[in-house]
């Protein structure tokens, strides 16, 4: 088998990598590669073109982030309470959450979740 590799971005009122049921329809953006490296920096352009737009960030084991705005939430009637809107971003490789090892690519992941 060979190895696929995708990169996603989502819109929901949770975080990204929580994959509740049904989390499939907030994608709104979905690119899929054969080459590890392509797919890594899709990844890294899309964290940054989002952590340029959205003031607060979040990630979970560097292969998924959350991005949002906290002016940005919508009412949800069924909770009868505001809920924020967020930005997901997740790298997978063969379908699961991508295990990142590169040190670079942390790095930069780090210095941009340290940026304000």
């Amino acid at each position: 088998m060979e190895n696929t590799w995708r990169v996603i971005t989502t819109k929901s009122d949770a975080e990204p990598w929580w994959f509740f049921e049904g989390w499939e329809k907030d994608i709104v953006k979905d690119w899929t590669f054969d080459k590890k490296d392509e797919a890594v920096h899709a990844f890294l352009t899309e964290w940054r073109r989002l952590k340029r737009s959205f003031p607060q960030s979040k990630s979970k084991k560097f292969h998924s982030a959350a991005f949002w705005d906290p002016e940005e939430v919508y009412f949800c009637e069924a909770c009868d309470d505001d809920l924020q809107v967020y930005y997901g971003l997740v790298i997978f490789e063969n379908d699961q959450p991508m295990e990142l090892k590169d040190e670079a690519v942390i790095t930069e992941i780090t210095n941009y979740m340290e940026q304000t």
